[in-house]
């Protein structure tokens, strides 16, 4: 139901305040405190959107938002011609009581179940309201700062705790000034992990889970599927990159899971 909500929310809304702030009821009771994990969404803006890419968007959005926990850190942010144009779309605890907590400990001050319930709903309309713009539509752009993007936002996550959670939703088509896509499409992984490392793009991503959708595209009109040997040769680079940052890596159509 949840989910549905979400996606409803994505569809019908047409205007976003895309301050990056915490909806108000998350932020005024304190769920922070309850969470256990912190997750990270990029959303690659470089590239424009299909209806299949806007479908896949929502259904995984609203999969991560059903998985989270009374607190759990949810970081939404886009990705950039530069790191430096990465917006900050979400960063917010869902709101929720820890499980155990009874009525009691409601009436002697402690979470209440019933605001929690309210600001729940106050969160997942805002956060469809504020998402809106980035699934309905990108612009093209001469520039695609995947790399330099995931290394500012695990280096220096939200709230100071380490990404439990990484879903990435992005073609992962490198262009960057230092990293150009003419270079970068001819380049063996060993190639481009050592430019990772001289301009210190690694990820910081011990112990989490990744999760790459959209990759397989290409940016030729139709974006029809990537040739099979540059497929598997920047599959090979993506995998090495986050496996130095200390995470696997999977690459999915859609998280369903």
């Amino acid at each position: 139901m949840k989910r549905l909500f979400l996606a409803v929310a994505l569809v019908l809304t047409g205007c976003s305040d895309s301050s990056g702030e915490a909806p108000a009821g998350a932020q005024a009771a304190g769920y922070c405190a309850f969470g256990q994990t912190s997750s990270l969404f990029l959303i690659d803006q470089t590239t424009p959107y299909d209806d299949t890419d806007r479908a896949v968007i929502t259904e995984s959005i609203g999969t991560v938002v059903d998985q989270l926990g009374p607190g759990d850190r949810i970081v939404l942010a886009t990705i950039g011609e530069h790191y430096t144009q990465s917006s900050r779309l979400i960063n917010a605890c869902k709101p929720g009581c820890p499980e155990g907590q009874g009525a009691l400990d409601s009436m002697m001050g402690g979470c209440s179940s019933m605001k929690a319930l309210a600001d729940e709903r106050q969160f997942m309309g805002q956060l469809g309201q504020t998402l809106a713009p980035a699934v309905k539509g990108s612009a093209s752009a001469d520039h695609s700062a995947i790399m330099s993007t995931i290394a500012q936002w695990t280096q220096a996550p939200p709230g100071g705790q380490p990404f439990a959670h990484v879903y990435i939703f992005s073609d992962m088509l490198e262009n960057s000034q230092a990293v150009p896509w003419s270079e970068f499409r001819s380049m063996e992984p060993d190639a481009a992990m050592a430019l990772a490392e001289k301009f210190r793009y690694l990820p910081a991503v011990q112990g989490a889970d990744v999760r790459i959708v959209g990759f397989g595209r290409s940016h030729n009109p139709g974006r029809p599927p990537l040739d099979p040997e540059l497929d598997a040769r920047l599959r090979g680079f993506w995998t090495d990159y986050f496996r130095a940052g200390g995470a696997s890596v999977t690459f999915e159509g859609a998280i369903r899971n």
